[in-house]
């Protein structure tokens, strides 16, 4: 099974046209373990008044919170559903430039320029290896020099136990997406142009970025851990217990042996 570029662009101006990515990271206990795992590692990185750049920054939930913080942030994305969203968000703001852009150029945007990367969804629309190397080659270069920047990918499992084998029957919902049995490995996430990729995948982009550009590898974290997997009982926890789950989540972000059971994880790598 496997889908053309057009297809893809069309699955995701579908996927994004609804709005829903406004409300996506709080939406739930379990959505917001994204968020507040992801804030804790970029609050470990960044100074006073820091510059950053968000290149895929959906409606802008990260933006938001860092300006409100003190920091200075361009905020880019290439749907325009986001950038309508985002424009009417920060009108006015003398902290937010939201933009239009695509994480393949960003040539608009000069060299060294940057204390704080965050690259937060592109990668896993981008199924080339090639390209996916291009958009965090731009991303190194507009950072300055031992600035981090934040790689994201989406992994296959928790959405596989969560949308399929969760689902009310399994063996139909497995049927509408590529799937190998043998290997347990999604092939094609059909109908979303997510890239549900596996360690092994993300270990060969990252080596590839590596070898060809002037970083060296920081944290590998999860942003979510097993907050989707267990979903249920994450979105039915008192807030003390909650609190108590978000201090689990940090702890063992970083941890390998539970690192494929996160919805995301995130690369973090830093300039030479």
């Amino acid at each position: 099974m496997s889908i053309d570029e057009k297809d893809l662009e069309k699955s995701f101006q579908a996927q994004y046209a609804n709005g829903l990515e406004e409300k996506r990271l709080f939406f739930s206990k379990a959505n917001k373990t994204e968020y507040i795992i992801t804030k804790h590692y970029i609050n470990k990185y960044i100074g006073n008044e820091a510059k950053i750049i968000d290149v895929g920054a959906g409606a802008g939930a990260y933006a938001a919170a860092l300006a409100r913080e003190g920091h200075y942030v361009d905020a880019l994305d290439l749907h325009p559903t986001h950038v309508v969203k985002m424009n009417e968000i920060f009108k006015g703001s003398d902290k937010v430039r939201v933009g239009k852009a695509d994480a393949l150029d960003l040539s608009a945007f000069e060299n060294n320029s940057y204390d704080l990367v965050l690259e937060l969804g592109p990668i896993y629309h981008i199924h080339k290896l090639e390209d996916r190397i291009k958009a965090i080659s731009e991303a190194v270069r507009i950072a300055k020099k031992g600035a981090p920047i934040f790689v994201a990918f989406c992994l296959q499992d928790a959405p596989l136990i969560e949308c399929i084998f969760q689902s009310d029957n399994p063996a139909e919902e497995i049927t509408t997406i590529g799937y190998e049995r043998e290997t347990g490995i999604v092939t094609e996430n059909t109908g979303s142009a997510r890239v549900l990729d596996t360690i092994t995948t993300v270990d060969e982009v990252i080596n590839e970025a590596l070898s060809e550009l002037p970083v060296t590898k920081g944290p590998r974290f999860s942003q979510d851990g097993l907050s989707q997997v267990i979903r249920d009982y994450v979105n039915n926890m008192s807030d003390e217990s909650y609190m108590e789950w978000i201090q689990y989540l940090i702890a063992t972000a970083e941890r390998p042996d539970l690192m494929g059971y996160s919805n995301h994880i995130v690369q973090i790598l830093f300039k030479n």
